[in-house]
C-alpha cells in the first residue's frame, strides 16, 4: 500500500472516529458502566443513549439501564406529540464501573 493512500486512510478513520461518541476507555465485561434511566411520571418516553434507542415508550415508574464503555454520553427522551411532560437530554461522563441513575420526572 502507498504511503499517500496509508495516510488518507489515517485522516479518514480520524475524521470518522471523532464524530462518534468521546469513548475514553473501553472496560472489560463484568466491569462495564450503566446507565439507568428511571420513569418517574405519567408520560411514557422513548430513551435513547448516543442516538441508538433502548426503551420505546418506558413505562410508568419503571426503568431501563444500558452497559456502556467509559466516557461520554449522551442520553435524551422524546415523547409523543400531544404530552404535558418534557423531553429530557443529559451529558453523562462514566469511568468502567460506575453506576448512574438518571430521573425523567
Amino acid at each position: 500500500m502507498s504511503k499517500n493512500l496509508w495516510c488518507s486512510l489515517a485522516v479518514a478513520t480520524l475524521l470518522f472516529a471523532s464524530c462518534d461518541i468521546a469513548i475514553t476507555e473501553v472496560c472489560d465485561e463484568g466491569n462495564k458502566a450503566v446507565i439507568t434511566v428511571h420513569n418517574n411520571s405519567l408520560c411514557t418516553p422513548d430513551v435513547s443513549v448516543n442516538g441508538d434507542e433502548i426503551a420505546s415508550d418506558l413505562g410508568i415508574l419503571d426503568e431501563v439501564s444500558v452497559e456502556v464503555d467509559a466516557g461520554t454520553h449522551d442520553v435524551s427522551t422524546s415523547l409523543s406529540l400531544f404530552t404535558v411532560c418534557t423531553a429530557l437530554d443529559w451529558e453523562v461522563e462514566v469511568a468502567c464501573g460506575d453506576t448512574v441513575l438518571l430521573t425523567f420526572e
